[in-house]
């Protein structure tokens, strides 16, 4: 189990990445705005294609809770409901790769009261890079039923869950966050290294060894089939690294 410590809210650093995503024109107080906003739950879908070896999933959402789970006979399948805006979803098929990008629409939000829940679910079939950008959210991602090939996420004040499988010879994620919790659970078959430039609060962490500074691999990493790198570049409160 590896922690990393926090980084004090009054550092340029934290004040730049905690608050990235956020500004006055995407969130809106409506409080005294005298519209009515009524969203509608949106059920959104790519279709399969045979021909397409990789997906490319970029998501560019202000705030919500977002789930990444599952299987879908489509290329993608897309669930939100809420009161949160509406999503936008374009595609773009090129040289073998299927690019889709899932926007959330300029919406009027209140402080409190409004619900943003997004499901993602996506094929087997291609491998994937996921792209995302996202401001004070929940994120739980169980990734074990796919191809990944690359993930970065850029979060504001977060609680990300990820848990990550073997079916990639080479998997590489990357973390851009504010103040956040991380949890990442890694098979303990799959070699991995993590490089991070937050500070160290325990040393004492199963299965991995210091290589260098801010650099831990775990036991198996030059024997490992799978390999999984991870690099985290966090003002965060806690990152928790286990073994499953």
């Amino acid at each position: 189990v590896i922690f990393f410590n926090r980084i004090s809210e009054n550092s340029s650093w934290f004040h730049y990445h905690n608050f990235r995503g956020f500004s006055d024109k995407d969130w809106q107080d409506d409080e005294d705005n005298t519209e009515t906003y009524n969203y509608q739950p949106q059920n959104l879908n790519v279709p399969f294609d045979s021909l397409i070896g990789k997906g490319v999933l970029r998501l560019d959402a202000a705030a919500g809770n977002f789930n990444i789970q599952g299987l879908t006979s489509d290329f993608l399948s897309f669930n939100k409901t809420g009161e949160i805006g509406n999503y936008s979803l374009t595609t773009a098929d090129e040289h073998g790769r299927k690019k889709i990008s899932l926007t959330l629409d300029k919406s009027v939000i209140r402080h409190s009261g409004n619900e943003n829940n997004v499901e993602i679910k996506l094929s087997d079939k291609p491998s994937w890079n996921l792209d995302f950008d996202i401001g004070a959210a929940e994120i739980n991602m169980d990734l074990r039923d796919y191809k990944i090939d690359t993930t970065t996420i850029d979060a504001g004040a977060s609680s990300i869950d990820v848990k990550i499988g073997n079916k990639n010879p080479v998997t590489c994620m990357t973390f851009n966050a504010g103040a956040s919790s991380i949890k990442i659970e890694i098979p303990k078959e799959s070699a991995c290294q993590v490089k991070s430039e937050s500070f160290l609060i325990s040393k004492e962490f199963d299965g991995f060894t210091k290589k260098g500074d801010g650099v831990y691999q775990t036991a198996n990493f030059a024997s490992g089939k799978n390999k999984i790198y991870l690099t985290i570049k966090t003002a965060i409160s806690q990152i928790e690294i286990t073994r499953y």
